[in-house]
């Protein structure tokens, strides 16, 4: 059984909790199939800011479901010098690398800058071949900041393979320089244990929320960039005509004071339900519960979320970004561009009360265990190499 070591930001920590629970699924799975040690860095601000008031003697080594895990601090500048923060958070991962006193047969990252740049300069240093991940915004926002446009090209040159969530997302991977080789769509599982039909009813009952009412559903980070004004907004047009249905908001963030404003200020307080964080155990029933999933991002891979959804067997209402278009049979009856409030509108009114609204997945949404095969397979291929 070969070693892998991973190194990411996107698994929970201390101070983090949900931070990717497809992550957190593929890991688990890919323990069964290599000696899986995972090195996540933890941001100084975030340390400073939270009020845990933990000590690193008290969280630096952990183990997660037998899996050693080491926290690091990475400290970098904010908001300055974004090309150097490659190297600060290599710099952060050296010496917890060296602790551990064994050199893998393969490194892995998920998240092209900085997890990957940082984790390219240690395969390098030790001859090893590195594999990675790419979720969205790495490859769709961060290379259009010329800092850090060269840094992700030199990882996509170096990785020995390239796992994208969607073939939107590999094409924009290869158009950076990446290996058509070795670039592989490797569509994101979903843990087929949680997720999957139930009846309305009893999921309403179980959640103690209004029975038999049209519901939509937004779940995700509270920020700008992932629309949930533009959901807002979009719900404020459909209640102006009708209140017979009601809208959640689940998940947290930084524009949350935002939410509630905008609720307050449109007198929304009937029709908005904002729930918070929900653990990834309960989000079945709260998917079961509703109508249709609403995700207007404006940069996607392919989010689990909407793969969720139709494993539920609900409607999804999303934007025509990333590989959403991929997962979707009809999209253009179900997918808006982003900032169009008014065309979200109107989908969310038809899925909700229009029974000739129908959505389907395009393809069979594979589990976490297929998911983690393939991985495995790639990895191994790489190795090779």
């Amino acid at each position: 059984m070969k070693d892998v070591t991973l190194i990411t930001t996107f698994f929970d920590s201390p101070f983090h909790s949900n931070r990717a629970p497809y992550n957190e699924q593929l890991f688990l799975r890919l323990k069964d199939m290599f000696n899986v040690r995972i090195i996540r860095p933890i941001s100084w601000v975030d340390i400073t800011s939270s009020k845990l008031n933990l000590r690193k003697k008290e969280y630096f080594d952990g183990e997660w479901n037998g899996i050693p895990v080491q926290f690091p601090t990475f400290y970098f500048i904010p908001r300055y010098v974004l090309g150097f923060r490659g190297f600060m958070f290599w710099i952060s991962v050296y010496a917890t690398f060296n602790r551990m006193r064994t050199i893998p047969d393969i490194f892995f990252s998920s998240w092209a800058y900085p997890d990957a740049y940082a984790t390219m300069k240690l395969a390098k240093k030790h001859n090893r071949p590195m594999v990675m991940s790419v979720l969205g915004s790495d490859i769709n926002v961060l290379p259009n900041h010329p800092q850090m446009r060269s840094k992700i090209q030199e990882v996509i040159r170096f990785a020995s393979a390239i796992f994208s969530p969607s073939a939107a997302l590999r094409d924009l991977v290869i158009e950076l320089g990446g290996d058509p080789q070795k670039v592989h769509v490797v569509y994101s599982g979903i843990d087929d244990k949680l997720f999957f039909s139930r009846n309305k009813l009893e999921c309403e009952k179980e959640l103690g929320i209004p029975q038999d009412r049209k519901r939509l559903i937004y779940v995700g980070n509270f920020k700008i960039a992932k629309g949930v004004m533009d959901y807002l907004s979009a719900v404020k047009k459909v209640s102006d005509s009708r209140r017979d249905f009601e809208a959640l908001i689940i998940g947290k963030g930084e524009a949350e004071s935002e939410i509630l404003k905008f609720i307050a200020d449109h007198q929304l307080e009937s029709v908005v339900r904002v729930v918070g964080e929900v653990s990834h155990h309960d989000l079945n029933a709260w998917m079961n519960a509703s109508d249709c999933l609403c995700l207007p991002s404006y940069n996607e891979g392919l989010p689990n979320v909407v793969l969720e959804a139709l494993t539920c067997g609900i409607h999804v209402v999303a934007t025509n970004v990333g590989g959403i278009p991929e997962a979707i049979v009809d999209p253009d009856a179900h997918l808006v561009n982003p900032g169009d409030i008014d065309q979200l509108a109107a989908y969310l009114d038809r899925a909700l009360f229009d029974p000739d609204f129908e959505t389907a997945a395009s393809f069979k949404i594979p589990s976490y265990q297929q998911m983690a095969e393939k991985v495995y397979e790639l990895s191994l291929e790489a190795c090779k190499a």
